[in-house]
């Protein structure tokens, strides 16, 4: 079974900002992503209510995972879609958590984001298009509501 995973532009609310981590909220309740605040490209502090926009694909599971390369996650260029690869570290009845390849987070999706001719299980990889983000404004909402 193979499927072409495209990045897509994707946006997303911070919630909190704690020890370096943001926690994002996806737009239309598709997720969370926790990053470090070294791939969100901005010149001003970055605080819950600001809107990201970044790249994200589908999550495919693979048994031969490549070499990935996450070299062009920096912030002094426009986002742009690198493939990158990370572990299952959770599976549940209706969602996936995945570990980001070296410590660039991780993702906490519905079970329907990820492509896979096997049963999902803790430990298999994973590989996705990602980006770094970019502040795009903020949300004039309480936190609470995010």
């Amino acid at each position: 079974m193979d499927y072409m995973i495209n990045p897509v532009k994707m946006g997303g609310l911070v919630k909190k900002v704690t020890d370096g981590m943001v926690k994002i909220h996806l737009h239309g309740r598709l997720g969370v992503i926790t990053v470090p605040e070294s791939i969100i490209i901005g010149d001003i502090p970055i605080e819950p209510g600001h809107d990201l926009e970044f790249y994200f694909s589908y999550i495919q599971i693979v048994e031969n995972p490549y070499d990935y390369d996450d070299s062009d996650m920096t912030t002094d260029h426009e986002p742009q879609p690198c493939l990158l690869g990370g572990k299952i570290t959770e599976v549940n009845d209706t969602a996936i958590s995945v570990a980001i390849m070296n410590n660039k987070g991780t993702i906490n999706v519905p079970r329907r984001w990820a492509f896979t001719p096997v049963e999902m299980q803790v430990g298999q990889d994973a590989e996705f298009y990602f980006s770094c983000m970019e502040i795009i404004g903020k949300k004039d909402i309480p936190i609470e509501s995010i």
